[in-house]
């Protein structure tokens, strides 16, 4: 079973992402957030195997925040 994350601002994006993949037998969506702050802070905690997020976000952007956990956490592919 792969663990997903999904990280994005707006709520519309994230509801049509867990649609898309709920149907997959072998994706678990195990979090979200509205920001990046509030994502890492879950992530170091949930760890999941993918994150999914989005590039152009309010206080700290995608890209940033990939590198943070990139760094933090090398075992989830972003």
């Amino acid at each position: 079973m792969t663990r997903i994350f999904i990280v994005d601002d707006h709520q519309i994006i994230r509801d049509g992402l867990k649609a898309l993949l709920s149907d997959e037998n072998d994706i678990d969506i195990i979090g979200e957030a509205s920001n990046a702050s509030e994502a890492i802070e879950k992530i170091k905690t949930m760890l999941p195997d993918i994150l999914i997020a989005d590039i152009s976000m309010p206080e700290m952007n995608g890209i940033e925040m990939a590198r943070i956990i990139c760094n933090q956490l090398p075992q989830i592919k972003v």
